[in-house]
């Protein structure tokens, strides 16, 4: 018994920090309304910043290229190093405010999950160009001596940050409870056009706020930096435990989110026990599913508690395209895709057919977030189910056509699974379910070596279609091109059916719920129904989209299906247009971090290593800016050129009534006002 007791003080170190972020997360909603993404990721480069003033006293900045450190002339004592820290996230705080958020105080869910996440991962992608990815410790800051309690011995310091945390909550409640700033800051976050009459500033209360999160989350980063080794990926996904935390204290309480992050530590802890000792428990990931357990019950039963503030602004959506000729778009983008596969060899061939299977898996995205409005960062998982299926169904001699379709198909039951909580919850709520769902597919599916392969991952069985060898390897023939055609005939293929969603009665029972879920369910749209129905489409083809990577890469593993890929992966559809087919074409050839843009700049000038920060940079800035994405702009004049030849010939074929003469004109029908969706115009 008392080795379990034992584990559970031993989780008070982790159940710390989650509290302890959970705390910024509730400050920064009571505040300014956001959940903020890359809450841990900041956590994790403050922590960077003291490892650099305790080791050798130099003050490391977030950017590249320009020098990124300052030397102070000498290694920092523990408490002066903590002290210049916290004062440099207190202003690191105050600029990622002033700069991202707040412009997008009246901005919508969706633009505010993809700005935070685009922050998360160009800080993520920052750390790890600039400190590697090896794990740094640190000597001890806390009392850190053997205690016991009975027969148990414990490090005193799980204890005393386990103190600093509850200590932390009691203050913020009193101080938000009872002082002038606190009461300000509940009015401001209530309603802000109220807080103004009454001469309040919700703008400098929010930047206050902010400046006190980051300063939390410094002293998180930097108090379990001597329990847990600092390292850039870890640090950044531990958002998601916080966020469930969080949750369950519904953005209000601080003593909630606290308790909840301590018992949650704790919890995972006694889960490591438990397995040691129960071999029917599975052996890997379970205790870092539980978060997505606690989200999911914090967001089904309390979803009511997180409510909409007041804000100031105009909300908009994301533009949506509106495609005019999907048959003739689809064979235009069929001729070239297949002339550049023909014309380009080697390393760019083969970044040619991975931007084919990109934009499959982007097109997931555009159907569930562009046109039903349903964020979703859980879009690799689907993919992954897809990949690793085709090596697990049928045998080597089944047509690859029925495998893929197949693995496609294991996909949709996750997509509903995991679409279930979009019932009761939207927007940001949202994000963090599929967050979470992704973080947990990832520790209890991708990582089970028997599934997933382990480190060497699962062959793939070379795909055979009428019974000819169409893989991308032949012998030494590599990369061939009949692979890369039939995956582009798929690929347009599965645009013509998006295409054609978008136009039908589903795609507008989709931009109706996406406009006004209550103003759709008044007029007799099943709601609910439409949610699933897009989760399961968008699964099925994310799936497929992995599928066709599988063959494509030849051996699958759990890397290229890891959190940080469905982030990618939303990041690059949404810089390209998530409300257009375009987009998703955009997305898979110009921004993906395999595909034959990045690969041809990569090939000539070495900067393939940047394509996550730039992903993350752009992620933000388009968020802020240009919520549209690239697909918006003017289409080039080749795309002009198409479209006008197609439709002079549709115009000659329709024109003719049969006998040789020319139908009468039509007569000119009354003008109309530009169609809209939501608070953004329908644009072609």
């Amino acid at each position: 018994m008392s080795s379990y007791i034992l584990f559970l003080l031993l989780g008070l170190g982790s159940g710390a920090v989650y509290g302890m972020l959970a705390l910024g997360l509730v400050l920064k909603h009571r505040s300014g309304g956001v959940v903020d993404f890359g809450h841990g990721a900041v956590a994790m480069f403050i922590a960077y910043v003291y490892l650099g003033l305790r080791q050798d006293g130099t003050l490391e900045l977030p950017w590249l290229w320009l020098p990124h450190s300052i030397d102070l002339g000498g290694a920092f004592g523990t408490w002066p190093a903590i002290l210049v820290s916290l004062v440099y996230a207190a202003v690191f705080g105050a600029i990622l405010y002033v700069l991202i958020y707040r412009p997008l105080r009246g901005a919508t869910a969706l633009t505010r999950v993809c700005a935070s996440v685009g922050t998360m991962l160009a800080l993520q992608a920052i750390a790890v160009l600039n400190f590697g990815t090896t794990a740094k410790s640190t000597p001890a800051i806390l009392p850190n001596k053997p205690f016991r309690i009975g027969d148990i011995t414990v490090p005193v310091d799980r204890l005393w940050f386990a103190g600093i945390v509850v200590v932390l909550a009691i203050l913020l409640g009193a101080v938000y409870r009872f002082t002038r700033f606190g009461l300000a800051t509940r009015a401001s976050a209530e309603n802000e056009q109220g807080a103004a009459l009454v001469g309040l500033n919700a703008d400098r209360i929010a930047l206050w706020n902010w400046v006190l999160a980051t300063i939390l989350a410094g002293v998180a980063g930097i108090l379990i930096a001597p329990v847990s080794t600092v390292d850039p990926t870890s640090y950044t996904l531990f958002i998601v435990p916080a966020l469930g935390c969080a949750l369950l204290a519904r953005f209000t309480s601080f003593g909630i989110a606290a308790g909840a992050g301590l018992v949650l530590g704790m919890l995972q802890s006694e889960i490591t026990k438990l397995i040691s000792v129960a071999s029917w428990l599975p052996q890997e990931g379970l205790p870092q599913a539980l978060p997505f357990v606690l989200i999911v019950l914090a967001m089904t039963l309390m979803s009511r508690g997180v409510g909409a503030r007041g804000v100031v602004g105009e909300l908009k959506n994301p533009s949506l395209g509106r495609p005019t000729r999907p048959w003739s778009t689809a064979l235009m983008c069929f001729v070239l895709g297949t002339i550049a596969l023909i014309v380009l060899s080697g390393s760019l061939r083969v970044a040619m057919t991975a931007s084919i299977c990109t934009v499959c898996m982007a097109m997931s995205l555009v159907v569930l977030t562009g046109y039903v409005g349903q964020v979703s960062l859980a879009q690799m998982s689907f993919a992954g189910i897809g990949a690793f299926e085709v090596t697990h169904l049928f045998g080597p001699g089944t047509p690859f056509i029925i495998t893929l379709f197949c693995s496609a198909l294991v996909a949709v039951p996750l997509g509903l699974l995991i679409g279930l909580p979009a019932l009761r919850v939207r927007g940001v709520n949202l994000a963090v379910v599929t967050l979470a769902a992704a973080f947990a597919l990832d520790a209890l599916v991708f990582n089970n070596d028997k599934f997933s392969g382990g480190l060497a991952g699962r062959d793939v069985a070379s795909p055979k279609f009428l019974g000819v060898d169409v893989g991308i390897a032949h012998g030494d023939a590599y990369p061939r091109v009949i692979f890369g055609v039939v995956a582009l005939a798929i690929v347009c293929l599965v645009g013509v059916f998006v295409a054609r969603l978008r136009n039908g009665a589903a795609g507008r029972m989709f931009i109706a719920v996406r406009s006004n879920e209550r103003a759709a369910s008044a007029i007799g749209i099943d709601v609910a129904r439409t949610k699933l129905m897009a989760f399961g489409l968008s699964a099925f083809i994310a799936g497929l989209g992995g599928g066709l990577l599988a063959y494509q890469q030849q051996t699958v593993s759990s890397p290229s299906f890891a959190t940080f890929a469905s982030l990618s992966l939303l990041a690059v559809t949404y810089v390209a247009g998530v409300g257009r087919i375009a987009g998703a074409v955009v997305a898979g050839v110009m921004l993906s971090s395999t595909g034959l843009f990045v690969t041809a700049l990569d090939k000539a000038f070495g900067v393939g290593k940047y394509q996550l920060l730039v992903a993350g940079v752009a992620l933000t800035l388009t968020a802020i800016k240009q919520p549209d994405g690239i697909a918006a702009t003017p289409p080039p004049p080749l795309v002009k050129l198409w479209h006008m030849i197609m439709s002079r010939w549709e115009g000659r074929s329709k024109g003719n009534n049969g006998n040789g003469a020319p139908s009468a004109p039509s007569a000119p029908s009354a003008p109309s006002a530009q169609p809209r969706v939501g608070s953004a115009p329908v644009k072609s």
